[in-house]
């Protein structure tokens, strides 16, 4: 019988009080990325098929980025070269707002956990730099505080 393995997953959610098409245009744009993501995020709008060369800090190496899945205002599915895989659905929240969810897999079978509670700070962070920048119109440019993607997302 076969039996099930079990997957490391990084997850974090956050509300952010923007209408879900803001927060969807935001995570797919190259120049809103830069704001709070990647140190570098290709040229092109995220689209499905979509192969682009992202840099998250800028003394890391470059990782494609291949957008797998995209339901506009709903789901973004991204495989990294480096083996990990992202999902971002965008949930309807209070008073027009969205709650974005992050789910990170991929770690491989030799991940500790403080590779997981790594991705899952360095996911918090980004999407509390997403939220400062479209509540309140400041970008951090990804370098606030020290907590940066080591890994992928």
């Amino acid at each position: 019988m076969n039996q099930a393995k079990p997957i490391a997953v990084a997850r974090v959610s956050l509300p952010i009080r923007r209408p879900r098409r803001e927060v969807f245009l935001a995570l797919t744009d190259p120049e809103m990325l830069r704001q709070f993501w990647p140190h570098a995020a290709g040229q092109s709008q995220l689209e499905v098929g979509l192969v682009t060369e992202w840099q998250m800090t800028a003394d890391a190496p470059l990782v494609l980025v291949n957008c797998v899945e995209m339901r506009p205002d709903c789901l973004i599915r991204l495989d990294l070269s480096n083996g990990a895989r992202i999902m971002l659905t965008l949930d309807r929240y209070e008073d027009g707002g969205t709650v974005v969810h992050f789910c990170q897999c991929g770690f491989g079978p030799g991940a500790e956990s403080r590779d997981i509670s790594d991705a899952s700070r360095a996911a918090a962070r980004m999407l509390s730099d997403l939220k400062t920048l479209l509540e309140r119109g400041c970008g951090t440019d990804g370098e606030a505080d020290c907590l940066r993607m080591s890994c992928a997302a």
